[in-house]
């Protein structure tokens, strides 16, 4: 709609008094003007300049200004935007006080996110679903219509102001769920927490299960009997809504393709969460044993299995894009699972495990059964493994006496892809190799007759490639950084069987928890970092060199939007919001 702003109508003041001789001058002298400016709701935030005065619209209240002045001017509307059309009626009760009321109408709703770091919202509006992120967005009016917020796009609390007329602000805040001294909060920042349930039982809170699905968080608890119970809770304006705890004895939660799984104990099931409802989805470890809970490779999901009545025989049940596959078993060469997932490197699938003689194997599967036994690539004294993944392709690193190598063989004879250039990762000569998908780690191992730790020593993600050096930098620091040997996810992701890890140091999406400053004795006090491969947030000053390698600290939770970080001694949580 083409904008429009009407002439303002002046009253002028005509001169009294004078001089009866025509040819004299009229004295002029300057006089105190007021102008009072009412506006609808349309009009608020836009600018009014009048004499020296600029002023901001606003709906709750008038507003009053005054100048001095020989004659009265009329007022301007400052940057109008275009979807925006005003109305302007000036009016005086007498030669010097004037009131002007701005009434403005929109050919335009606008919806802008206030928060910053927030997750997307969708908004039901009329008929249009409304993916709202960052930028402000501007769609065709409904008059007497409100909108509603009808996904979160993750963990947090949104509410839409409308006192503007259709200049809808939303306002959200993110949160984490953190266990903390027997009890379940919602996490919003450093300052701010929300009990989520007192936990009356006293339950232990599975610490890895924090998962928000179908706009609810999901969270695992494990009694005194060692019965599991699954809980979902979701938010009705910042308070609990609904909160549940479900029939079935769930041990572990994953998200594949859109859809959430969790898998059971004390009878072991995998179920999916479908139309509100826990369903069976397989009963193909009804003649097995699980050796692990699910291993996820991006959102690909992965079960080890062992044969009931063949121990030698071992399978994986694979969840790829939310559809079950068919058990696909194992080269009998493997004897012990790697606990790792398969991994797809130039467009070939493999499978880890370990011989009788401790061989790493790397089994091909894309072969037909009767070939996979003998479809396997096997590597002596490895010390340690990782895979690792660019934007293209994953990769198996391995750790052996000749140093670090990337798995690779040559088809058709061509080689295939290499990752990088590992001279930098090489000459760190590094006691062990680690990571997550997206972040490869090095670094070495201390170890005395009292104590067992990591330094870091090169980081890598995508192309970004940092020495021991660079990262001492980033902290400000000359110490070495210093990282737990193991970290309890890892601990806990071992605890349904004996099947034997191959990578020792893991990072949580891309951060570790590392001990910055001395370590010359137990009473050495330093700093608590968490960093990534860009990314460092100070967690605490004063932490004892003897306290952290009692593993006192250990990450609660990292999400999107937050790093949160428990003390066991201090049965306290330390929260840091993300930018």
């Amino acid at each position: 709609m083409k904008l429009l702003l009407m002439s303002l109508s002046i009253l002028a003041a005509s001169g009294c008094g004078g001089s009866s001789n025509d040819s004299q001058d009229t004295a002029v002298t300057e006089q105190t003007f007021t102008l009072k400016i009412t506006a609808n709701s349309v009009a608020a935030g836009l600018e009014v300049l009048w004499m020296d005065n600029k002023a901001k619209l606003t709906v709750d209240k008038a507003i009053e200004l005054s100048a001095t002045a020989e004659t009265f001017l009329q007022p301007t509307l400052l940057a109008i935007p275009k979807s925006i059309s005003c109305d302007t009626q000036l009016s005086n009760a007498t030669t010097l006080n004037y009131s002007l009321a701005i009434q403005c109408v929109s050919s335009q709703a606008t919806f802008e996110q206030t928060s910053p770091y927030s997750y997307p919202v969708t908004i039901r509006y009329g008929e249009q679903n409304i993916q709202l992120k960052d930028s402000v967005l501007s769609v065709p009016p409904f008059t007497m219509t409100e909108p509603e917020i009808t996904a979160l796009g993750g963990p947090q609390i949104c509410e839409i102001d409308d006192s503007s007329a259709l200049n809808f602000k939303v306002a959200c805040r993110p949160y984490t769920v953190v266990y903390e001294k027997r009890k379940l909060y919602l996490v919003f920042s450093e300052q701010e927490k929300q009990l989520l349930f007192d936990n009356p039982d006293k339950e232990r809170l599975i610490e890895s299960e924090y998962l928000w699905f179908d706009e609810q968080v999901w969270f695992i608890t494990e009694g005194a009997s060692t019965q599991y119970k699954l809980h979902s809770a979701s938010f009705d304006n910042g308070q609990l809504g609904n909160y549940k705890v479900h029939d079935i004895n769930a041990s572990s939660l994953a998200i594949s393709g859109g859809k959430l799984f969790a898998l059971t104990s004390f009878t072991d099931g995998v179920y999916s969460w479908q139309s509100g409802k826990w369903k069976a989805v397989s009963n193909l470890i009804n003649d097995g044993v699980l050796k692990s809970e699910f291993i996820a490779n991006n959102q690909d999901l992965y079960l080890a299995l062992e044969d009931n009545n063949e121990v030698s025989s071992k399978s994986y049940i694979q969840i790829i894009n939310a559809q079950i596959r068919g058990r696909t078993v194992l080269s009998k060469q493997i004897s012990t699972f790697s606990h790792t997932p398969f991994f797809e490197y130039d467009d070939i699938t493999f499978g880890l495990g370990f011989g009788t003689d401790e061989q790493l194997l790397i089994n091909v599967m894309d072969v037909i059964p009767s070939a996979r036994d003998d479809a396997v690539f096997s590597l002596n004294n490895v010390r340690n493994a990782t895979i690792w993944q660019n934007a293209n392709n994953q990769f198996l690193f391995t750790n052996q006496d000749s140093g670090i190598e990337q798995f690779k063989f040559t088809r058709e004879q061509v080689e295939t892809s290499t990752a990088f250039d590992l001279t930098a990762l090489r000459q760190t000569t590094p006691d062990w190799i680690g990571g997550d998908l997206d972040t490869l780690l090095a670094g070495d191992f201390v170890e005395t007759a009292s104590i067992k730790y990591a330094v870091l020593k090169y980081l890598r993600k995508a192309d970004i490639e940092q020495s021991e050096l660079q990262l001492q930098t980033r902290l400000n620091t000359t110490q070495p950084i210093r990282v737990y040997n193991e970290t309890w996810r890892t601990i806990a992701s071992y605890a349904r069987s004996n099947t034997k890890k191959i990578t020792p140091i893991v990072s949580e999406h891309g951060y570790l928890l590392v001990y910055v400053g001395d370590a010359s004795s137990n009473q050495s006090i330093g700093q608590l970092w968490a960093l990534s491969a860009d990314k460092e947030y100070l967690i605490k000053d004063d932490v004892s060199w003897e306290g952290y390698l009692m593993k006192d600290f250990h990450f609660e939770a990292v999400s999107e939007k937050h790093l949160v970080v428990y003390s066991e001694i201090a049965n306290k949580i330390i929260t840091i919001t993300l930018d």
